[in-house]
């Protein structure tokens, strides 16, 4: 029996996909006020621990080969159809602008390992946002180690990912910058441990369960642990932390910048995975929860939205800033419902009866 969607979280992953337009497009509209005070890429390690959760919660047991080949053939026909859609229109976009890219980049970005490349130029390739797609591949493909026997043995899984991070950290700490990015932002193994703190918190929602009930006690948690993760995400602000001691060591500083609040984010979604409380009943509207399942679709087009818009000349027009903004996201949203609705869903839905078919044919 499939396990049942859990709304409030669907909704969150709209509010991760906005702080990633908002990082991507404050050159051309700014930061909103106090988004300008926030570390927004902090979104990529929501969207990472939120994938764990939501596996750990769909996919509790894999105890067959069957089974196995089926997870694949999903997590395949969720990410890699929009991934391949983007690439090209990208490709499409750098022909339009004249520039060019190597055959053995797009090779690696079609095939989802460009983020193992610690060149810029080839994890940044086509799409640029695909890079975390790239790093999602490889935690679909030890997913299934992860899940093995997990309720007695996620604490040493989780203290194991995290300990290859920082080992990551460390081993990079006298590279030239590029290196230094690559190990503490785009490296699979480092950004394994956030999706292992889903899985994580996954394994403790009984437990939480009994501690917040419901009523007021689960708002006041529920509030309480969206104040603390906002905090987190404005101290983790690159100004904030290039203050501490331990700056020269420049990979955590980075880290910390850009993923460091994954512990927060694992313990906002346990909260709010319960809906028990107030804001988790606002997350359930049907616009947000919309929203949030055009999310991905929304994380993938909206670079590529915004490079048409400036390549046209739209950017350039004499509108006031607001303007121009509000335009440009109707533009991304309608563009992420259509891309959502027509390649999204259709290609998954082939992908799915392909494999009913041959079951069927099977047996």
């Amino acid at each position: 029996m499939p396990a049942q969607q859990i709304s409030s979280l669907t909704s969150l992953r709209f509010f991760a996909a906005a702080m990633v337009v908002v990082f991507h497009t404050r050159r051309e509209f700014g930061y909103f006020g106090l988004a300008g005070h926030l570390a927004l890429t902090q979104a990529v390690s929501l969207f990472f621990v939120l994938s764990g959760y939501i596996l750990a919660h769909t996919h509790r047991m894999i105890v067959s080969r069957a089974g196995l080949c089926t997870f694949y053939l999903k997590r395949f026909a969720r990410i890699w159809p929009l991934h391949l859609a983007g690439a090209a229109a990208a490709a499409w976009l750098i022909h339009y602008e004249g520039g060019s890219i190597k055959g053995a980049t797009v090779i690696l970005n079609v095939l989802l390992m460009h983020a193992w490349s610690w060149d810029v130029t080839t994890y940044f390739s086509l799409n640029g946002v695909s890079w975390s797609l790239s790093d999602e591949a490889f935690f679909y493909a030890v997913f299934p180690l992860l899940i093995w026997r997990v309720n007695t043995t996620w604490a040493v899984k989780l203290a194991g990912t995290i300990l290859v991070t920082a080992v990551m950290l460390v081993a990079f700490k006298n590279m030239g910058r590029p290196l230094m990015l690559w190990s503490a932002y785009i490296s699979p193994v480092t950004r394994l441990s956030e999706f292992m703190m889903g899985i994580a918190a996954y394994q403790l929602r009984d437990e939480l369960r009994n501690t917040i009930k419901s009523g007021l006690r689960a708002s006041v948690f529920e509030i309480g642990t969206a104040l603390i993760v906002v905090s987190a995400i404005w101290a983790a602000d690159l100004k904030f932390v290039s203050d501490l001691p331990f700056h020269p060591n420049k990979p955590v500083a980075i880290w910390l910048s850009n993923c460091g609040a994954g512990v927060v984010f694992a313990l906002l979604i346990a909260v709010f995975a319960l809906e028990e409380g107030v804001l988790s009943r606002l997350l359930r509207a049907r616009s947000l929860i919309y929203l949030g399942e055009i999310s991905f679709s929304l994380y993938m087009v909206h670079q590529l939205v915004l490079r048409y818009a400036e390549d046209h000349g739209y950017m350039a027009q004499d509108y006031p800033v607001a303007a121009k903004a509000a335009l440009y996201w109707i533009a991304a949203i309608a563009v992420a419902a259509a891309a959502h609705h027509l390649i999204e869903l259709p290609a998954q839905k082939l992908i799915m009866s392909r494999l009913k078919i041959q079951r069927s044919a099977a047996a």
